[in-house]
């Protein structure tokens, strides 16, 4: 079945939904999934760098295990609001103007 236009629209136009139709909102399974999405990307980049991030916090003795757990969990925490951005600038949902 053939979309319906509009009847301003013209064949050359590109289809665009109105703008009811794209969610406002991100769901709770996005943000599931990005931070899954996240972790994964994270325990990758631990699977390369662990022996490096462990011999850089070596001289702080008693709080390197402080510091490592800092460390990743930050690395978490940002590369989880990177896969968010991405999600949102490819579901067109990431606008810049009010």
């Amino acid at each position: 079945m053939p979309t319906p236009y509009k009847p301003d629209q013209t064949d050359d136009a590109p289809y665009t939904p109105p703008e009811q139709c794209l969610p406002e909102t991100v769901g709770t399974v996005e943000h599931c999934l990005c931070g899954v999405a996240g972790l994964l990307c994270t325990g990758a980049i631990l699977a390369l760098w662990y022996p490096t991030l462990v011999a850089l916090t070596r001289p702080l003795y008693v709080l390197s295990s402080t510091a490592v757990v800092a460390i990743v969990t930050t690395l978490w925490l940002l590369t989880w609001l990177g896969v968010e951005f991405v999600w949102e600038w490819r579901a067109s949902r990431l606008r810049t103007e009010p």
